[in-house]
């Protein structure tokens, strides 16, 4: 039961914001009224008290929140309202303003750097929530930093940080030399995310998405996806039979494989495994890290921390192609002064293009001989 104090409490300061947002309304209608109605007397000095009366009426029946044509937007209306209250409370000393407060849409269309994620953001996305103490993994006690009604509670500052930024760092390096990332994220609510992570990385990403993982697809891909990448009947021996050996050189082998779900997609774990592939996954309090190459002790059953870490590791991949896109611009200008070198003439001596442009001199021992 509420104390009578907290109650009264909370009343007083909604009705002092209730005040502040209505007073600030009305005083911004009333300055924008007297501009307006200054203007109108400028520009039409006969009709100018008139104008300036109906102008004014105009922007105060318009600024009244209580008049339903104030905004044909609800969006509008609500965002105008979410502002105001902000800053009201922000004048009040509280310190969460607009560039403060966490707004998960963001994360989805803009993540951020593994090197600016902070405690803050994870927090928000509830990734330090975890399962009740009965399903715990003995594995997983190095990461719980305690637990509250029952449920563990991962210690983000010592495990699921430096994970994060493990992983992010792992993303990049295979991006970086041309490698193939597969997202796997079959529950409800996690397309999204996984389509934009996989956008990112253009032709170096992929991603399932289905209602469950179909095994087979990495350990038995010949003969499983036969089907989808035969191309023409070049590719049947002569029993009729699909040609495995032919078709295993058109599989597409991941190099890493990050798994958002783990408990469905046990299998695509299992077969990373077995094909010596590494694989990345949000390993809850549930889930035994032991499994995966590089596990991230996080809340796996939360859409806004599976954002935030596909997110991360996306945006290290992004920046991964980044950097080899620049090498490979700084490789292909060295390789064009070395092709302009070999093909200059110097002093008439001959290029060899196998000594990278020593001058290659002819012996005129036999010349001299016959001389």
């Amino acid at each position: 039961m509420a104390s009578p104090i907290a109650s009264t409490s909370r009343n007083t300061l909604g009705s002092l914001l209730r005040g502040k947002v209505s007073s600030s309304v009305s005083s911004r209608s009333a300055v924008l009224a007297r501009k307006l109605s200054t203007e109108v007397q400028s520009s039409a000095p006969t009709d100018g008290a008139a104008a300036a009366a109906a102008v004014a009426a105009d922007v105060v029946t318009a600024s009244n929140p209580a008049t339903e044509s104030q905004f044909s937007d609800d969006a509008v209306e609500r965002r105008r309202l979410r502002r105001a209250v902000m800053n009201n409370l922000s004048d009040l000393g509280s310190t969460q303003t607009r560039a403060t407060s966490f707004r998960p849409h963001k994360l989805r269309l803009n993540p951020v750097d593994a090197h600016q994620l902070t405690l803050q953001h994870l927090v928000a996305s509830t990734a330090q929530v975890g399962h009740s103490l009965s399903s715990l993994k003995a594995a997983n006690q190095p990461y719980i930093y305690g637990q509250r009604h029952g449920v563990a509670i991962f210690d983000l500052e010592r495990a699921t940080l430096p994970a994060l930024r493990r992983a992010a760092a792992v993303v990049k390096a295979i991006a970086e030399r041309d490698g193939v990332i597969l997202f796997v994220g079959t529950r409800p609510g996690q397309q999204a995310a996984v389509l934009a992570a996989t956008k990112r990385l253009g032709a170096n990403g992929f991603h399932v998405t289905a209602e469950r993982w179909m095994p087979g697809v990495i350990t038995n891909a010949p003969k499983l996806l036969a089907s989808a990448i035969l191309k023409s009947m070049a590719d049947l021996d002569p029993s009729g039979n699909a040609n495995t050996n032919r078709l295993a050189s058109r599989t597409l082998q991941p190099d890493l494989v990050v798994v958002l779900n783990p408990v469905e997609n046990a299998f695509a774990i299992r077969e990373a495994t077995q094909a010596n592939i590494p694989t990345i996954a949000i390993t809850d309090s549930d889930v035994d890290p032991r499994c995966v190459t590089y596990p991230i002790p996080a809340n796996d059953d939360s859409i806004r921390s599976v954002e935030l870490i596909i997110g991360v590791l996306s945006k290290a991949g992004q920046e991964g192609l980044r950097v080899r896109a620049k090498k490979l611009d700084e490789a292909d200008k060295i390789e064009r002064k070395v092709t302009k070198a070999l093909n200059h003439n110097i002093d008439g001596a001959n290029f060899d293009p196998r000594t990278r442009g020593a001058p290659t001199l002819r012996r005129h021992d036999d010349d001299d001989e016959d001389a």
